[in-house]
């Protein structure tokens, strides 16, 4: 059984996927209160103890833009194509800086 801090690992990388993020939308968490202070209560992971753990350290931008107060407008303004654009342009050149190392 995966731990607390797995499965808070896991989910704050899961910030990065803009499909899982609309989903998230679509659903109504980011109306809930309770969801909402939980976004808040995973900034810990900004702190140097807790980022060295992260694959997709890109996440804790995601995490801050899903913490304002106007994430409805955050939603609206084209965010989850723009990230989608984003990752896809990280893993790219992650691919080439592999591909250059072989």
């Amino acid at each position: 059984m995966a731990s607390r801090f797995e499965k808070e690992l896991e989910f704050v990388q899961l910030l990065c996927n803009p499909d899982y993020l609309r989903w998230l939308h679509t659903e109504g968490y980011f109306e809930s209160s309770e969801f909402k202070q939980y976004l808040k209560y995973l900034e810990y992971w900004k702190s140097p103890g807790y980022s060295k753990f992260l694959v997709y350290p890109q996440c804790l931008v995601v995490l801050q833009y899903l913490n304002r107060s106007d994430v409805e407008d955050v939603f609206a303004s084209g965010f989850l194509q723009h990230l989608g654009e984003q990752q896809h342009f990280i893993w790219l050149n992650k691919h080439k800086e592999n591909w250059n190392r072989k």
